[in-house]
């Protein structure tokens, strides 16, 4: 995501639907404007519908100069529950 800073971003997961949101700002140095742009300023939405595959609990989002990274864990193996059975 260049141009995006953290603070300008947006991850959220509500029913395995992730989205991303971004909002990039043209704000070029004092004096100086841009020659060439990789991408126009404004803001950008991307939406992904997650497997239950995915530990929703643990997934991480991070940016590092100008790179954005999104963990997504994989869920652990299916837990076997035991149910107690009540006499009535």
């Amino acid at each position: 995501m260049p141009g995006v800073r953290a603070d300008a971003a947006d991850v959220t997961l509500e029913r395995n639907v992730l989205t991303i949101r971004g909002r990039i700002d043209d704000a070029p140095p004092g004096g100086f404007s841009p020659i060439y742009r990789e991408s126009e300023p404004g803001d950008f939405e991307r939406v992904f519908t997650l497997s239950d595959e995915v530990d929703a609990g643990g997934i991480e989002a991070q940016t590092k100069d100008g790179v954005f990274r999104l963990f997504l864990p994989k869920a652990g193996p299916a837990q076997t529950k035991r149910i107690q059975v009540k006499a009535s």
